[in-house]
């Protein structure tokens, strides 16, 4: 099997290089929720954001999916969360990755229209489909007005 695209590149490199294909410029270093850091953090739009997050142990994933719900609870601020999973993580899948997707379904069921969970399982087969994915929620949430909500979930 070919080393994969992704092998051995640092968080900076892939935010940069997922960057450019999800065409959202990553900003380093913003803070979020309880002072957690994304990987990036673009804005596509009023209180309208992409963060990254890349995962390359991937031991605690569902920690970086939940940081973001107290970020979201305190404002009407949109994000669509695009979770990348290095070639070089261990433990791609199991117990771990199973509560991450289950946490980032809960979220977007919890906000909805607000919260958008991405997975993208580089150098994997289901990479192509989940990139797919991963643009056309940046491009559904950077195209698309805010609902106007009496309250949320009304």
């Amino acid at each position: 099997m070919a080393k994969s695209q992704w092998a051995d590149l640092s968080d900076a490199q892939i935010a940069k290089r997922l960057g450019r294909m999800l065409d959202v410029v990553f900003n380093e270093g913003a803070e979020i929720g309880l002072g957690a850091t994304p990987a990036g953090l673009g804005e596509v739009g009023e209180d309208t954001f992409v963060a990254l997050e890349v995962e390359t142990k991937h031991t605690h994933p569902a920690e970086n999916v939940l940081q973001y719900w107290p970020w979201l609870e305190r404002s009407r601020r949109r994000l669509v969360l695009v979770h990348a999973i290095s070639p070089d993580a261990r433990k791609r899948s199991g117990p771990r990755t199973d509560l991450t997707k289950w946490l980032g379904a809960m979220m977007e069921r919890v906000l909805p229209d607000r919260f958008t969970y991405c997975r993208l399982d580089l150098g994997t087969d289901d990479e192509t489909a989940q990139f797919e994915t991963a643009v056309a929620a940046v491009t559904a949430i950077r195209t698309s007005e805010r609902g106007r909500r009496i309250a949320p979930g009304l």
